[in-house]
């Protein structure tokens, strides 16, 4: 795996954009490796698409905590594989990120005993299973967003006992202002804006942001632009055709520019422990 990753690495590295998308999709898409790597069910599934998109909230089950092999429903070798894939900083950042929110829903929580919670494109929502303030049902109301309705209904079947209500939904009609949500304390989304044109990116913030009580935080993120960890994101390409939209500073940043500045408190701009992934964080004046 070392080796595959070195090799995907310098041939993206290597390669302009266009050549580099051509050699995963005629070469790497039919190499007999990939019968080798799809023995991981990370792999397997990101390739597959059974969802018809990479990166649904099964397949990132698969990364967020450590498998014995039975649950896994692989072979050894693809036991081995997915544990190499967990110990890479790109996994490592899912499972960080998914910490990272588990604590900003406390901390909302302690701030306001009544607090209204918004998770946007929200999978299986598994950052609730390490907030304290959900699991002792804190939260005055958390709505879990949507378009997938058979992660609603894991959410439904989890989570609905602690008070969090799935709602089925698409950006698009956010963006229509057919689905509106109003004065919320804290509103984010996670993985979503990974596949979200810059245009799009910069109308559902200001929407997003517009939700927000005086105090709200909306809370953003975005995978880096991928000089960190490089090889395996040349592996989620070559080996798994799952392509996000890296970003820099400025591109993140530049998701504000429909916000209204005279409504805007406060802005924070950082990346996590690993630097592979930025956060934007807007609050409401």
């Amino acid at each position: 795996m070392r080796t595959l990753f070195s090799f995907l690495g310098h041939a993206r590295a290597t390669l302009v954009p266009e050549d580099w998308r051509r050699f995963c999709i005629d070469t790497c898409h039919a190499h007999p490796i990939q019968a080798l790597v799809h023995q991981d069910p990370f792999t397997r599934r990101g390739f597959e698409k059974p969802r018809r998109y990479a990166g649904d909230a099964v397949m990132l089950d698969f990364v967020y905590e450590d498998h014995e092999p039975e649950r896994l429903g692989t072979t050894p070798t693809g036991v081995e594989i997915n544990r190499f894939l967990c110990t890479q900083p790109s996994t490592a950042s899912l499972r960080g990120r998914r910490n990272y929110l588990a604590q900003c829903i406390d901390r909302v929580s302690g701030e306001r005993a009544d607090a209204r919670v918004l998770s946007v494109a929200c999978g299986h929502l598994r950052e609730s299973q390490r907030s304290l303030a959900v699991r002792q049902r804190q939260v005055g109301e958390f709505l879990a967003l949507d378009q997938d309705l058979r992660s609603l209904g894991v959410i439904d079947s989890e989570l609905g006992h602690l008070g969090i209500k799935p709602v089925p939904g698409s950006v698009k009609e956010l963006l229509r202002n057919q689905l509106r949500f109003e004065e919320m304390d804290f509103i984010y989304a996670a993985g979503l804006y990974d596949y979200l044109p810059q245009p799009i990116a910069i109308r559902l913030t200001a929407q997003l942001f517009s939700m927000l009580r005086s105090g709200g935080k909306l809370l953003l993120a975005n995978y880096a632009d991928p000089h960190k960890d490089s090889a395996f994101k040349a592996y989620m390409e070559a080996c798994m055709d799952w392509w996000l939209i890296y970003r820099e500073e400025s591109d993140v940043a530049g998701w504000m520019s429909e916000v209204p500045r005279n409504q805007l408190r406060l802005q924070e701009l950082f990346r996590d422990e690993t630097e592979n992934l930025i956060y934007l964080e807007l609050t409401r004046r």
